[in-house]
């Protein structure tokens, strides 16, 4: 369960550094924008919601995203109920890594529409690639941005969660994530 909060996490973004004088930094509407982490198990499925992050997206000159970093702490992810977060967070040991980070490296066209973004996601204290397919569309000066990264919790270190004989939380988490913004002002 907290894999995918996790991976939602790793959705936030933060600018790390100065970017470079060709880019500029796009504000996002944090009103309008969302980063779910969506859980299945033989009972009870969920999604969760990363309710805070700290996130930098910047574009190029031609207005093509040029950048994304996101920040998150791991109690920020929430699921509606309390005994579920708990768990979650002694599962994802969130005292020892309450923070995790996903930085963009790039974005890739994929033929027909839409781009692969590739990135470092940090989680759990493992930093791993990660690649997802992500939208994006402009409306004007205004972004829409859309993706789903498919995260598997083992490889940052995470057991399987397994409850009698029959209960088993599915270690791949989906980080659905929709994020607007625009020039900053």
């Amino acid at each position: 369960m907290i894999a995918r909060l996790l991976f939602s996490l790793a959705l936030g973004l933060a600018a790390a550094g100065s970017a470079p004088a060709a880019e500029r930094p796009l504000a996002i509407d944090t009103a309008q924008s969302r980063v779910d982490i969506v859980v299945k198990a033989s009972m009870d499925s969920f999604t969760g919601q990363l309710n805070r992050y700290d996130a930098v997206l910047t574009a190029d000159a031609e207005g093509k995203i040029a950048g994304f970093r996101l920040n998150f702490r791991f109690l920020d992810v929430v699921t509606g109920k309390e005994g579920r977060d708990k768990a979650m967070h002694k599962w994802q040991e969130t005292d020892k890594f309450p923070d995790g980070s996903f930085v963009l490296v790039t974005l890739k066209p994929i033929e027909g529409g839409g781009y692969t973004a590739i990135g470092r996601l940090t989680f759990h204290g493992v930093t791993r690639d990660l690649q997802f397919p992500v939208t994006i569309a402009r409306d004007g000066a205004r972004y829409a941005i859309d993706g789903d990264a498919a995260l598997d919790t083992r490889e940052f270190g995470l057991p399987v969660i397994r409850m009698l004989a029959l209960l088993k939380v599915d270690p791949i988490v989906h980080v659905r994530f929709h994020l607007q913004a625009q020039p900053a002002s």
